[in-house]
């Protein structure tokens, strides 16, 4: 089994695969999630483009050793020509080749690691139950699941889906924030579950943000439809239309409108914990400002710094440390989309009147 998935991955990243080549590497995907993230990490490996030097040739020996020295071995075909590198032919040949083996050295590498964790102990499946995609601060990242399903994970996010993972339903669990787009399949409903939320989907696209630290959860729905449940209070659905917005904060209470839609405003209650609200257009950047972390960039409209600082951490992969608490109560607004630490930082200054000390991944915020 295991050779005949990488006999059709590699068809299929040929562009010689057959649809039912193509429904069978599916298939296995649905029983072996965990196969996904090498699966995909060759996919990456295969369309990167990649430079060609003069001494190409010369790489690739150099990598068949490297491969030799971890007990991998590549046999030559029967009768097999020596390849060319020619100017206008190289690049292609090095990419197959290149990929080629970095196929069977992941591969080999992933099953190796498999098989030595099974023999270590009897009593521990050779397999995770589970299979997890997760991000650090400082970075974000792009995959796609098992269904066709594409996901953005932002920076310092996780999901998690098991091994039954498209069987009847396409569940996962989600730390932290990410962007969905949902290949409609209505006999396999979407459902994600969240901190204090579970969100049911059909085929749409919409935006989650539930990190551990923050004070709540947001359901940002792009387009399609979403049907929101609250955890804990089981009776209450909400169907979400594009554009609409629901924020629901660690302790539950009751359901509120904002005041810009006066049509619900009456179903105002005095401990208001559930928001419904719209998505917020950024002229500026002409984005969607729940979404723009996908563009790649990063907005904040009269937040504190305080507020602000979390999402700075998770952004560049740092530790900010107030030296003052009147500080962290000055309001900030901008955008930043490709800046270094530094360049947001002296931005930061023309607006407000503090200092700045980067130790390290530690950035000291004075008076």
């Amino acid at each position: 089994m295991q050779d005949r998935i990488w006999e059709i991955v590699a068809k299929k990243l040929a562009g010689e695969a057959s649809v039912h080549e193509l429904e069978e590497l599916e298939e296995a995907l649905r029983k072996s999630p965990e196969l996904h993230y090498p699966l995909q990490t060759i996919s990456d490996l295969w369309f990167h483009s990649l430079p060609v030097t003069e001494d190409a040739s010369q790489a690739f020996e150099r990598h068949l050793e490297r491969m030799k020295a971890q007990g991998i071995e590549m046999e030559p075909a029967d009768n097999q020509e020596v390849i060319e590198f020619e100017e206008k032919s190289s690049r292609f040949v090095w990419l197959k080749w290149m990929a080629a083996a970095l196929v069977v050295f992941i591969a080999g590498w992933y099953f190796l690691l498999r098989d030595s964790a099974t023999a270590g102990s009897e009593s521990t499946p050779s397999l995770a139950l589970n299979s997890e995609v997760s991000t650090k601060n400082g970075s974000r990242s792009k995959i796609m699941l098992p269904d066709g399903t594409q996901v953005w994970l932002n920076a310092g996010s996780k999901l998690t889906y098991g091994k039954e993972f498209g069987n009847r339903l396409r569940e996962v669990t989600l730390i932290g924030e990410a962007y969905f787009d949902v290949v409609k399949d209505s006999a396999r409903p979407f459902l994600i579950h969240a901190r204090n939320v579970d969100i049911r989907v059909l085929g749409t696209a919409f935006n989650v943000k539930s990190y551990p630290g923050d004070k709540t959860t947001e359901t940002s729905l792009i387009r399609g439809s979403v049907e929101v449940s609250i955890k804990n209070r089981p009776k209450e659905k909400i169907i979400l239309k594009p554009n609409e917005k629901l924020v629901v904060n660690s302790e539950l209470d009751s359901i509120v409108a904002k005041p810009s839609q006066p049509q619900v405003a009456r179903a105002v209650r005095t401990a208001p914990q559930v928001v419904l609200d719209q998505v917020n257009y950024h002229e500026k950047e002409q984005v969607i400002v729940e979404t723009s972390w996908v563009d790649n960039i990063l907005i904040f409209d009269a937040e504190t710094f305080a507020e602000l600082a979390p999402k700075l951490e998770r952004w560049y992969g740092v530790k900010i440390i107030f030296t003052s608490h009147d500080i962290q109560k000055i309001r900030l607004t901008g955008s930043f989309k490709g800046e270094s630490l530094q360049t947001a930082l002296k931005g930061l200054k023309i607006t407000a009147n503090f200092n700045y000390t980067i130790k390290n991944d530690t950035v000291i915020i004075s008076p």
